[in-house]
């Protein structure tokens, strides 16, 4: 039988220089994605269209740091 593998937990060191900005770029994705569809469903779509667009923008940065592991 194998033997089970444990991954070590993350520590801060781990996570790269720049976690505080990916903490950042996620809060603006969650608060841009929450506007957009809000503002779908209440106004007009294709201003929610670009909202929602931008915060997708802000998602890609952050998942590109992440790759990267900057």
């Amino acid at each position: 039988m194998r033997e089970r593998h444990h991954l070590k937990p993350l520590d801060a060191d781990s996570r790269g220089g720049l976690h505080w900005l990916r903490q950042w770029l996620n809060l603006i994705f969650i608060i841009g994605a929450i506007v957009g569809m809000i503002w779908y469903v209440k106004g007009d779509h294709n201003t929610a269209i670009y909202i929602l667009i931008g915060a997708v923008v802000f998602k890609f940065i952050e998942l590109t740091l992440r790759i990267a592991r900057l």
